[in-house]
Protein backbone atom coordinates (compact mmCIF):
# COMPACT_ATOMS: atom_id res chain seq x y z
CA UNK A 1 0.00 0.00 0.00
CA UNK A 2 1.17 3.53 -0.59
CA UNK A 3 1.34 5.50 2.85
CA UNK A 4 3.52 8.03 4.13
CA UNK A 5 5.32 5.07 6.07
CA UNK A 6 4.86 1.43 5.61
CA UNK A 7 3.46 1.21 8.84
CA UNK A 8 0.05 3.11 8.15
CA UNK A 9 -2.98 0.76 8.57
CA UNK A 10 -3.43 -1.33 5.74
CA UNK A 11 -6.32 -1.35 3.07
CA UNK A 12 -8.91 -3.83 2.69
CA UNK A 13 -8.06 -4.90 -0.61
CA UNK A 14 -7.01 -8.11 0.20
CA UNK A 15 -10.45 -8.66 2.37
CA UNK A 16 -12.79 -11.40 0.93
CA UNK A 17 -15.56 -9.90 -0.13
CA UNK A 18 -18.97 -11.52 0.41
CA UNK A 19 -20.85 -12.25 -2.93
CA UNK A 20 -23.35 -9.69 -4.17
CA UNK A 21 -27.26 -10.72 -4.15
CA UNK A 22 -28.73 -10.87 -7.30
CA UNK A 23 -32.21 -12.77 -7.80
CA UNK A 24 -35.06 -12.25 -5.19
CA UNK A 25 -34.95 -10.03 -2.58
CA UNK A 26 -34.82 -11.39 1.09
CA UNK A 27 -37.79 -11.31 3.07
CA UNK A 28 -37.40 -9.00 5.86
CA UNK A 29 -38.32 -11.19 8.45
CA UNK A 30 -35.30 -13.25 7.77
CA UNK A 31 -33.14 -10.22 8.03
CA UNK A 32 -31.15 -10.04 11.62
CA UNK A 33 -28.76 -7.33 12.92
CA UNK A 34 -26.04 -9.43 13.01
CA UNK A 35 -26.22 -9.86 8.98
CA UNK A 36 -27.21 -5.92 8.60
CA UNK A 37 -24.19 -5.07 10.32
CA UNK A 38 -21.77 -7.65 8.56
CA UNK A 39 -23.01 -5.76 4.90
CA UNK A 40 -23.06 -2.18 6.29
CA UNK A 41 -18.99 -2.84 7.83
CA UNK A 42 -18.03 -5.05 4.50
CA UNK A 43 -19.85 -2.17 2.39
CA UNK A 44 -18.10 0.53 4.14
CA UNK A 45 -14.49 -1.23 3.69
CA UNK A 46 -14.76 -2.33 0.27
CA UNK A 47 -16.48 0.94 -1.26
CA UNK A 48 -15.51 3.49 0.85
CA UNK A 49 -17.54 5.80 3.56
CA UNK A 50 -19.30 7.18 0.74
CA UNK A 51 -20.30 4.37 -0.54
CA UNK A 52 -22.83 3.92 2.53
CA UNK A 53 -26.97 4.71 2.34
CA UNK A 54 -30.00 2.70 3.37
CA UNK A 55 -30.52 2.20 -0.48
CA UNK A 56 -27.35 0.86 -1.17
CA UNK A 57 -27.49 -1.55 1.84
CA UNK A 58 -30.86 -2.77 0.59
CA UNK A 59 -28.83 -3.40 -3.00
CA UNK A 60 -26.62 -5.16 -0.96
CA UNK A 61 -28.47 -7.55 0.97
CA UNK A 62 -30.92 -8.06 -0.92
CA UNK A 63 -34.01 -6.60 0.86
CA UNK A 64 -35.65 -3.02 0.63
CA UNK A 65 -34.38 -0.18 2.29
CA UNK A 66 -36.93 0.53 4.89
CA UNK A 67 -36.09 -3.21 6.55
CA UNK A 68 -33.17 -1.95 8.18
CA UNK A 69 -35.61 0.81 10.19
CA UNK A 70 -37.32 -2.30 12.32
CA UNK A 71 -33.91 -2.68 13.75
CA UNK A 72 -32.17 0.73 14.01
CA UNK A 73 -33.35 4.29 14.10
CA UNK A 74 -31.57 5.78 11.57
CA UNK A 75 -28.36 5.77 9.41
CA UNK A 76 -26.38 7.21 12.37
CA UNK A 77 -27.18 4.45 14.88
CA UNK A 78 -26.67 2.20 12.06
CA UNK A 79 -23.32 2.72 11.66
CA UNK A 80 -22.37 3.94 15.15
CA UNK A 81 -23.47 -0.17 15.75
CA UNK A 82 -21.38 -1.33 12.67
CA UNK A 83 -18.18 0.39 14.52
CA UNK A 84 -19.38 -1.25 17.80
CA UNK A 85 -19.48 -4.44 16.74
CA UNK A 86 -15.86 -3.73 15.29
CA UNK A 87 -14.72 -2.71 18.34
CA UNK A 88 -15.48 -6.07 19.85
CA UNK A 89 -12.55 -7.73 18.26
CA UNK A 90 -10.63 -5.46 20.63
CA UNK A 91 -12.78 -5.81 23.43
CA UNK A 92 -12.37 -9.25 23.10
CA UNK A 93 -8.36 -9.20 23.15
CA UNK A 94 -8.59 -6.98 26.34
CA UNK A 95 -11.03 -10.08 27.69
CA UNK A 96 -8.18 -12.80 26.92
CA UNK A 97 -5.66 -10.27 29.10
CA UNK A 98 -3.98 -12.09 31.77
CA UNK A 99 -5.63 -11.06 35.22
CA UNK A 100 -2.62 -10.81 36.96
CA UNK A 101 -0.95 -8.20 34.15
CA UNK A 102 -0.30 -5.11 35.81
CA UNK A 103 -2.00 -1.28 34.80
CA UNK A 104 0.82 -0.58 32.28
CA UNK A 105 0.64 -3.59 30.45
CA UNK A 106 -2.90 -3.77 30.57
CA UNK A 107 -3.06 -0.30 29.21
CA UNK A 108 -0.37 -0.96 26.47
CA UNK A 109 -2.39 -3.77 25.17
CA UNK A 110 -5.12 -2.20 24.94
CA UNK A 111 -3.62 0.89 22.71
CA UNK A 112 -1.40 -1.91 20.23
CA UNK A 113 -4.70 -3.90 19.53
CA UNK A 114 -6.31 -0.08 18.81
CA UNK A 115 -3.55 -0.06 16.19
CA UNK A 116 -4.73 -2.68 14.67
CA UNK A 117 -8.22 -2.65 14.79
CA UNK A 118 -7.81 0.61 12.74
CA UNK A 119 -5.33 -1.53 10.00
CA UNK A 120 -7.88 -4.07 9.62
CA UNK A 121 -10.96 -1.52 9.21
CA UNK A 122 -9.31 1.78 8.31
CA UNK A 123 -12.34 3.02 6.41
CA UNK A 124 -15.17 2.43 9.49
CA UNK A 125 -12.56 3.54 12.04
CA UNK A 126 -12.07 6.64 10.05
CA UNK A 127 -15.44 7.56 9.83
CA UNK A 128 -16.26 6.97 13.66
CA UNK A 129 -12.94 6.92 15.72
CA UNK A 130 -14.44 10.22 17.33
CA UNK A 131 -17.86 9.53 18.05
CA UNK A 132 -19.49 7.73 21.30
CA UNK A 133 -21.58 4.77 20.24
CA UNK A 134 -22.66 3.52 23.79
CA UNK A 135 -22.77 -0.24 22.36
CA UNK A 136 -21.78 -3.31 24.55
CA UNK A 137 -18.12 -3.09 23.40
CA UNK A 138 -17.26 0.32 23.80
CA UNK A 139 -19.15 0.03 27.48
CA UNK A 140 -16.74 -2.95 28.04
CA UNK A 141 -13.53 -0.64 27.16
CA UNK A 142 -14.25 2.21 28.86
CA UNK A 143 -14.69 0.08 32.30
CA UNK A 144 -11.69 -1.45 31.51
CA UNK A 145 -9.61 1.31 31.55
CA UNK A 146 -11.45 2.99 34.33
CA UNK A 147 -10.93 -0.02 36.88
CA UNK A 148 -7.41 -0.09 35.71
CA UNK A 149 -6.48 3.30 36.22
CA UNK A 150 -8.42 3.31 39.37
CA UNK A 151 -6.41 0.09 40.45
CA UNK A 152 -3.52 2.36 40.36
CA UNK A 153 -4.64 4.55 43.71
CA UNK A 154 -4.98 7.20 41.79
CA UNK A 155 -8.02 9.69 42.47
CA UNK A 156 -11.49 10.06 40.81
CA UNK A 157 -10.38 12.80 39.33
CA UNK A 158 -6.96 11.86 38.38
CA UNK A 159 -8.03 8.33 37.15
CA UNK A 160 -10.70 10.11 34.69
CA UNK A 161 -8.04 12.84 33.66
CA UNK A 162 -5.70 10.00 32.38
CA UNK A 163 -8.41 7.71 30.98
CA UNK A 164 -9.55 10.31 28.74
CA UNK A 165 -5.56 11.68 28.20
CA UNK A 166 -4.90 8.10 27.12
CA UNK A 167 -8.06 7.19 25.49
CA UNK A 168 -8.68 10.47 23.50
CA UNK A 169 -4.69 10.66 22.25
CA UNK A 170 -4.76 6.97 21.03
CA UNK A 171 -8.03 6.90 19.42
CA UNK A 172 -7.14 10.03 17.63
CA UNK A 173 -3.76 9.00 16.49
CA UNK A 174 -5.60 5.65 14.76
CA UNK A 175 -7.76 7.50 13.57
CA UNK A 176 -5.37 9.91 11.75
CA UNK A 177 -3.78 7.17 10.28
CA UNK A 178 -6.77 5.17 9.55
CA UNK A 179 -8.21 8.15 7.37
CA UNK A 180 -4.97 8.27 5.23
CA UNK A 181 -5.31 4.33 4.41
CA UNK A 182 -9.03 4.89 3.83
CA UNK A 183 -7.96 7.50 0.93
CA UNK A 184 -7.94 6.35 -2.40
CA UNK A 185 -4.90 5.00 -3.71
CA UNK A 186 -4.32 8.49 -5.83
CA UNK A 187 -4.49 10.53 -2.77
CA UNK A 188 -2.32 7.76 -0.87
CA UNK A 189 0.49 7.79 -2.99
CA UNK A 190 0.41 12.00 -2.97
CA UNK A 191 0.77 11.82 1.21
CA UNK A 192 3.32 9.20 1.14
CA UNK A 193 5.48 11.05 -1.03
CA UNK A 194 4.80 14.40 0.54
CA UNK A 195 7.68 14.76 3.06
CA UNK A 196 10.40 14.71 0.39
CA UNK A 197 8.43 16.17 -2.67
CA UNK A 198 7.89 19.41 -0.34
CA UNK A 199 9.61 19.89 3.06
CA UNK A 200 13.17 18.09 0.72
CA UNK A 201 13.06 20.68 -1.65
CA UNK A 202 12.46 23.84 0.49
CA UNK A 203 14.88 26.68 0.17
CA UNK A 204 17.42 25.83 2.77
CA UNK A 205 18.67 29.84 3.73
CA UNK A 206 14.25 30.32 4.58
CA UNK A 207 13.83 26.76 6.22
CA UNK A 208 17.18 25.51 7.69
CA UNK A 209 15.29 23.15 9.81
CA UNK A 210 13.19 21.42 7.75
CA UNK A 211 15.91 20.58 5.37
CA UNK A 212 18.02 19.65 7.74
CA UNK A 213 15.47 16.85 9.26
CA UNK A 214 13.93 16.10 5.71
CA UNK A 215 15.59 12.57 5.22
CA UNK A 216 14.29 11.81 8.99
CA UNK A 217 11.21 13.14 8.53
CA UNK A 218 10.60 10.73 5.83
CA UNK A 219 11.57 8.08 7.32
CA UNK A 220 9.94 8.05 10.47
CA UNK A 221 7.22 5.16 11.10
CA UNK A 222 4.05 6.31 12.13
CA UNK A 223 3.78 2.67 14.39
CA UNK A 224 7.26 3.82 16.05
CA UNK A 225 5.46 7.52 16.27
CA UNK A 226 2.23 5.78 17.73
CA UNK A 227 4.27 3.39 19.87
CA UNK A 228 6.29 6.40 21.02
CA UNK A 229 3.22 8.61 22.40
CA UNK A 230 1.93 5.54 23.99
CA UNK A 231 4.98 5.17 26.09
CA UNK A 232 5.37 8.81 26.83
CA UNK A 233 0.88 8.53 28.32
CA UNK A 234 2.23 5.41 30.25
CA UNK A 235 5.19 7.62 31.68
CA UNK A 236 2.62 9.97 32.42
CA UNK A 237 0.82 8.08 34.30
CA UNK A 238 3.63 5.79 35.96
CA UNK A 239 4.57 9.59 37.41
CA UNK A 240 1.48 10.22 39.35
CA UNK A 241 0.90 6.96 40.72
CA UNK A 242 4.68 7.17 42.11
CA UNK A 243 4.31 10.17 43.57
CA UNK A 244 0.98 9.56 45.49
Amino acid sequence: MAATNSSRPATKGNTTEPPRRTGARARPGTLTQDAILDGVIALIEREGVNAMSMRRLGDELGVDATAFYRHFRDKDDLILAAFDRVTGELALEIRALDAAAGWRERLQNLAMGSWRLAERYPAIFSLCFARITGGPAEREIVEFMLSTLAATGLPADRVVLHYRAFGDTTLSLCGAAATVAALDPALREKDANAWSRIYGVLPRAEYPAARAHAAELNAVADQEIYERTVEALLDGIQAAVTGL
